[in-house]
């Protein structure tokens, strides 16, 4: 009789974990995108329409490059800042009549914002930035 107990507590606890560990995707719904020194992120708008693409770049010392891609019609003014903080500032560079690349200096990794805002409509876009 001992046995059987032992059995079956055993094995309500594994099953238990076995569950639990099946269930954590009903909770992560949409991780954040991650990128690090040296690494290149694709994002792409939703809300806005026609999609604006945007590629952020970042070098070994945490300088930043966004290569906005649009169309011609859309004049997008582009914020880069960490989440709850102030924007950092974006030098324009050179790019095509439907591409807009800027230039900035992260100020830290952790979540970061990009905030894309056309015509009124204004989306966020979320990202990480890891050591």
């Amino acid at each position: 009789m001992p046995t059987r107990i032992i059995a079956i507590t055993l094995l309500g606890l594994i099953m238990g974990f076995i569950i639990l560990m099946a269930s954590v995707t009903f909770f992560v719904r949409e991780p954040l995108p991650i990128v690090g020194a040296n690494q290149t992120l694709l994002l792409h708008t939703v809300e806005i329409t026609p999609q604006i693409r945007t590629a952020v770049a970042i070098d070994g010392g945490y300088r930043v490059e966004l290569t906005v891609t649009h169309e011609d019609s859309q004049n997008p003014q582009v914020i880069l800042r960490p989440v709850g903080g102030t924007p950092i500032p974006l030098e324009p560079g050179a790019g095509e009549t439907a591409q807009r690349v800027a230039t900035g200096q992260m100020t830290r990794p952790g979540r970061w914002e990009l905030v894309m805002t056309v015509d009124g409509t204004r989306e966020i876009m979320q990202f990480i930035a890891r050591e």
